[in-house]
């Protein structure tokens, strides 16, 4: 596979002034190898898709990567500026830095060998206006000055007078004298050596961060017909709207919450001044790391299932399901086997622990082509033990309710099935039935650590098991009873969870005890498991405290 490239991010202070007219420029026309990172982003809830347009020229990923390239240079001794061509387009040229050389400044080039480049090389000169004269009809040249370029609109100077291309019968087309040597058709970061610089031929790395990427996991997940266990593959989705393309790479991805540090008000202004051209230096990036997340569960116990007894009607094939990002995935009918999948990709990519976050990466050089998806596996077909079963919280004042949700929940460990990290993404739930293969719903997960509790909910907007809260005779000064009643309208039992949890007010809080029932505890929270017998009830009775707690007046 190659070398590891290393993962690095720093900042080196950025300097516009561009190199004396004699000091020697070498080109770096491609880096030898390139590794690039993808980062997701960060602000991205679960549950939606990453936004991918590819006909939107305007769209910004609000992922980014971390690129690093290997290049074999050759320069002269002293001072000498070195044009790296073909960096990202997105470069955040403050974060670069160079490994293996030395250097004095640096400088990222947006002057691109194009229209708006060519215009700003030749700004207060003479260039060649060519129009089409509207009374005769001729084709006519003459002589003009670029004078503007505000609002996208170009004004220039000729002998007729101040023209506008911006207006209907004016200039068609503008010649100009020659390329100036400092446009390039690519991306390009300018280095500048120091003095003492002893020259020769020697092999960088020239690493950088850069915006405009992102990354989402997409999960397929198949039940068996019971619903107690899940089939689960996992796909990594990179995408890129960067204007580079980067071939052969070592391509890898980091799962977890990096968090990202914004600029106070001084220093952005100054860094918009130092980067005027720059469209992309809007942030100053600082990374900080965030734990994979840490809990635990109780057992799971086996019972309902996700479809209901009674004919199913077949689906018509193929199923196609469409994640909001501009693409989709498409799922073939069971025919015997699970989780047949028409995506291309079948080498799973690499794990590794990066500090508290994961590191994905590819087990073959890839390409990462210039405004592009790709697709790569990097969960395999797990068979995954677990429960599904009604699920529902509540607070002790009744103030904080939620309806009973279907969720299936297994612990992420090997001896149950699985026992890998899941990275947050999109999930398409699909269930085996004596109808065939059914599409369930699409849902999300977010991230899970090994030896978590995993709960997935199950869409289904039509659930028939509901709770009801009533106070009974029994009250004291400071506390009254309640009956927690759970019904159950189908034709077969289900299990039901629900969660109870202590509320504390401004100044009162909330006890529960005296439950007729057996209850557990988990984080802090009390809860009741019971299986719902079909089109029947279950009941618990508990305690409600109220304690007034002492509160400090801050304004006294």
């Amino acid at each position: 596979m190659g070398r590891r490239l290393p993962s690095l991010a720093g900042g080196l202070l950025l300097v516009t002034a561009p190199a004396a007219a004699d000091t020697p420029v070498v080109v770096s026309p491609a880096p030898d190898d390139v590794a690039v990172t993808f980062y997701r982003d960060g602000s991205r809830y679960p549950g939606d898709a990453m936004a991918f347009d590819i006909e939107d020229s305007e769209e910004i990923l609000g992922g980014y990567a971390m690129v690093a390239e290997t290049r074999t240079i050759t320069i002269p001794p002293g001072e000498v500026t070195v044009r790296f061509e073909g960096v990202a387009s997105g470069i955040q040229p403050e974060s670069a830095i160079l490994l293996g050389g030395d250097l004095k400044e640096k400088n990222f080039d947006s002057r691109l060998l194009s229209q708006r480049g060519l215009i700003d090389a030749f700004y207060g000169q003479v260039v060649t206006v060519r129009y089409t004269d509207e009374t005769t009809g001729e084709v006519v040249t003459e002589p003009g000055t670029i004078k503007t370029f505000p609002d996208n609109a170009l004004v220039i100077k000729t002998a007729r007078g101040y023209v506008s291309t911006a207006c209907e019968g004016t200039a068609d087309t503008l010649l100009f004298p020659g390329v100036p040597k400092d446009l390039t058709a690519k991306p390009t970061l300018s280095m500048l050596t120091r003095p003492d610089n002893p020259g020769g031929t020697m092999t960088v790395t020239l690493a950088y961060l850069a915006m405009n990427f992102d990354w989402q996991a997409n999960y397929v997940g198949t039940f068996s017909p019971d619903g107690q266990k899940l089939s689960l593959t996992g796909w990594m989705t990179l995408a890129s709207k960067d204007k580079t393309s980067f071939g052969g790479a070592e391509v890898s991805a980091v799962a977890g919450q990096v968090s990202r540090a914004t600029m106070t008000d001084e220093e952005e202004e100054a860094f918009f001044e130092a980067i005027e051209n720059d469209p992309y230096g809007e942030e100053n990036i600082e990374l900080s790391y965030a734990c994979w997340p840490q809990g635990r569960t109780a057992s799971g116990q086996s019972w309902p299932v996700l479809f209901g007894p009674g004919d199913l009607p077949v689906k018509e094939s193929p199923i196609f399901v469409q994640y909001g990002g501009g693409y989709g995935l498409g799922y073939l009918p069971y025919d015997g086997e699970y989780d047949t999948i028409v995506v291309t990709g079948s080498r799973i990519a690499n794990r590794d622990d990066l500090g508290d976050l994961k590191l994905y990466t590819l087990p073959f050089r890839a390409s990462v082509p210039a405004q592009s998806l790709k697709q790569v596996r990097f969960l395999r077909d797990s068979e995954i033990d677990g429960e599904t079963l009604y699920r529902a919280s509540l607070t002790a004042d009744d103030s904080h309710a939620n309806d009973p949700e279907l969720v299936f929940r297994f612990r992420n460990r090997k001896r149950d099935g699985l026992g890998e990290p899941l990275p947050q993404g999109q999930v398409a739930l699909f269930q085996h039935t004596n109808a065939g293969r059914h599409l369930v719903g699409e849902t999300f997960i977010k991230d899970k650590a090994v030896d978590e509790d995993v709960l997935i909910t199950i869409p289904d907007d039509d659930i028939d098991v509901d709770l009801d809260i009533d106070y009974t005779d029994r009250a004291g000064d400071d506390w009254e009873e309640k009956e927690l009643t759970v019904e159950n309208y189908y034709e077969w039992p289900v299990a039901v969870e629900v969660e109870l949890s202590d509320e504390l007010d401004y100044d009162t809080e909330y006890r529960l005890s005296r439950f007729s029932g057996k209850v557990t505890r988990k984080d802090g929270n009390y809860l009741w498991r019971v299986i719902v017998p079909a089109e029947g009830e279950a009941k618990i009775r508990y305690r409600v405290t109220e304690i007034e707690r002492d509160v400090i007046d801050l304004e006294e």
